[in-house]
C-alpha cells in the first residue's frame, strides 16, 4: 500500500533550508583585504555550518564606521582593528574579540623626503584616514614627543601624489601599493613601518558585542570556523580567492584593478603569518601583548582607564 505523506508536511520540506543569518560588514570596501571571507561565503563554509551570511560593505565615500554600525545593531559581526577595538571598548562600546586573523601590523608613513629617525617627520603635515584606523600614530608621536599636523582624507592617494601633504599614512597591503604604482616607486628610505619601530601592534580581527556573544555563542563559533576555512582556502587557492574577490568588487562598482588587488592578496596573507610559529595559525593577541597595547594608549592619551583582557578577548 502507498503511504502518503501529508500536505503539510510535503510543503514543510519543500521549503529551501535557512540557517541563523548573520549580517556581516567589513570594516571598509570590497578588496582582496577581506577575500577569506567572501570564498567562505562563495564556497559554501557558511552554508555548510548552518549560517545564511549577509555580507555588507560600505562606499568609497562613506565617513561611517563597521563599530558604529555594530554598537546600533545594524550588524552582528565586524572586522576591526585591535588599537581601534580597544579605543572603542573604552569609549563604551562593548566589543569582544573572536578571531584574530593579522598577526602583523602594515601601518607605514610614506614620504617625500629621507625619513632617518622619528624625528624627521616634526613638524610635517601627514595626511590620515579621517574614520579612524591610526591611533598607533598618537603612540608613536607620544613616544617620539613628535607634534604633526594631521590632514584629514578618507581614502586614496591623491594628497599625496598632488603634493599636498609632506607624507601619508598608509598600509603596505594598500595605499602603499598604490603609491607603488602610481609614482613608479617610492625609495624605502622614504618610508618608516611602524611595526620596525616597536609598534608591531596585530590589526584585523572579528568582533562582535558582548550581547550578541552571549545570545549566539554557537553561531559566533559557526561564523569563525567557516572564516578561518575561507582564509585557508585563500591561502592554497589565491588565483581562485583573487577570482571571487573581484566579483565582490565589480558588483559594488570599486575603481581598483586585478593587479593591484592581487598584490594586496599576497601582503595581507604575509601579514597573517605568526612571526613565532611561521604559520598562519589565528593565534589570539596573548595577555602581555594586550597590556602592553594598553600602556601605550593610555599614555598617549588614546583611552582614559585600563581595559580587561579576559573581557575583550575571547
Amino acid at each position: 500500500m502507498k503511504r502518503f505523506l501529508p500536505l503539510a508536511l510535503l510543503l514543510l520540506l519543500s521549503l529551501p533550508v535557512c540557517g541563523q543569518a548573520v549580517r556581516f560588514l567589513p570594516q571598509w570596501t570590497p578588496q582582496t583585504q577581506f577575500a577569506g571571507y567572501y570564498v567562505a561565503l562563495e564556497k559554501g563554509f557558511y552554508e555548510a555550518e548552518g549560517l545564511t551570511v549577509e555580507i555588507d560593505h560600505f562606499g568609497g565615500s562613506s565617513t561611517e564606521t563597521a563599530v558604529g554600525k555594530l554598537q546600533t545593531g545594524r550588524a552582528d559581526i565586524i572586522t576591526s582593528q585591535l588599537v581601534m577595538a580597544m579605543v572603542s571598548r573604552s569609549e563604551g562600546v562593548p566589543m569582544v574579540n573572536v578571531l584574530q586573523t593579522s598577526q602583523v601590523n602594515g601601518l607605514m608613513c610614506a614620504a617625500h623626503f629621507p625619513i632617518d629617525s622619528p624625528q624627521s617627520l616634526e613638524g610635517k603635515k601627514i595626511g590620515r584616514w579621517k574614520v579612524g584606523f591610526a591611533d598607533i600614530c598618537d603612540i608613536f608621536c607620544n613616544k617620539n614627543g613628535l607634534h604633526v599636523a594631521w590632514i584629514p582624507y578618507i581614502h586614496g592617494i591623491n594628497l599625496y601624489v598632488s603634493n599636498a601633504v609632506d607624507a601619508l599614512l598608509c598600509y603596505s597591503y594598500s595605499e602603499f601599493l598604490q603609491l607603488q604604482l602610481a609614482t613608479g616607486g617610492i625609495p624605502a628610505g622614504n618610508t618608516i613601518r611602524f611595526a620596525e619601530a616597536g609598534l608591531n601592534f596585530p590589526e584585523d580581527g572579528l568582533y562582535v558585542t558582548e550581547t550578541y556573544y552571549e545570545q549566539n555563542r554557537e553561531t559566533v563559533e559557526k561564523f569563525v570556523r567557516a572564516s578561518r576555512r575561507g582564509w585557508d582556502y585563500a591561502r592554497a587557492h589565491p588565483d581562485e580567492a583573487l577570482d571571487i574577490s573581484m566579483e565582490f568588487i565589480r558588483a559594488y562598482n570599486v575603481a581598483t584593478s586585478r593587479t593591484l588587488q592581487r598584490m594586496m592578496l599576497e601582503e595581507v596573507l604575509r601579514l597573517q603569518v605568526n612571526p613565532a610559529t611561521g604559520v598562519a595559525d589565528y593565534a589570539p593577541v596573548d595577555e602581555a601583548r594586550f597590556l602592553e597595547i594598553n600602556a601605550a594608549l593610555l599614555e598617549a592619551g588614546c583611552i582614559h582607564h585600563s581595559l580587561d583582557y579576559k573581557e575583550m578577548i575571547r
